[in-house]
């Protein structure tokens, strides 16, 4: 039985998600995301924490979704992370003066970070290392910090200079909006199904 939630939740999961990603693909081509010199930022904040409000409103009162959570590998949840290996590519384009290091050092240095850890952190897990755990807790922690703080110096502008802001303006454009409002969101939401699993997992053991 939890197998078969297992497999139908992550289905429906991945249907979710490419849900998520044709609707914000639409409101980015239609141009209805902020620019990031304009004072307002709803939008871009709306897509970023969506996903993980609809998934907390579920798993509070949905007891497939806390059997589902349940089932997921924690080992899996942090590999999705390598992926932020990408935040190299702010630092490159920092170093050609492309990008403003208010934006580029914060979003590049911790994401390249979190992203090399991830590997250890994810064979950590699956050979049942004793600190794993632990490991584990720090890096999701450490990784959603790195997220929240790159979104802050984005939207609010930190760092980065008036006449330099229309330089990141593409990121609220499509395509690459497809990073800030569904890449993001779902590296975010990783970060909060882990540490509930976790969580909820150490109650468990101490009821």
């Amino acid at each position: 039985m939890n197998q078969s939630i297992k497999y139908k939740g992550t289905i429906i999961a991945i249907i979710l998600c490419l849900i998520w990603m044709a609707i914000t693909a639409i409101i980015g081509t239609l141009g209805l995301y902020e620019y990031l010199r304009f004072e307002s930022h709803l939008s871009i904040i709306i897509s970023v924490i969506t996903p993980s409000i609809i998934y907390g409103i579920l798993y509070i009162f949905n007891s497939k979704v806390r059997t589902w959570t349940k089932n997921l590998s924690l080992a899996m949840l942090v590999l999705p992370h390598a992926w932020r290996t990408v935040g190299f590519t702010f630092l490159t384009l920092w170093a050609y003066k492309t990008l403003p290091a208010g934006f580029a050092a914060p979003a590049g240095f911790g994401d390249f970070a979190i992203a090399i850890a991830a590997p250890f952190v994810a064979v950590a897990l699956w050979m049942k290392w004793k600190q794993a755990i632990k490991t584990a807790v720090i890096f999701h922690v450490l990784g959603f910090i790195d997220l929240f703080f790159a979104i802050l110096t984005g939207a609010s502008g930190y760092g980065i200079s008036a006449d330099k802001m229309n330089v990141v303006d593409p990121m609220t454009a499509f395509p690459l909006v497809i990073i800030t409002t569904v890449f993001v969101p779902l590296l975010v939401l990783s970060h909060v199904i882990s540490l509930t699993k976790i969580i909820s997992e150490r109650t468990a053991i101490h009821d």
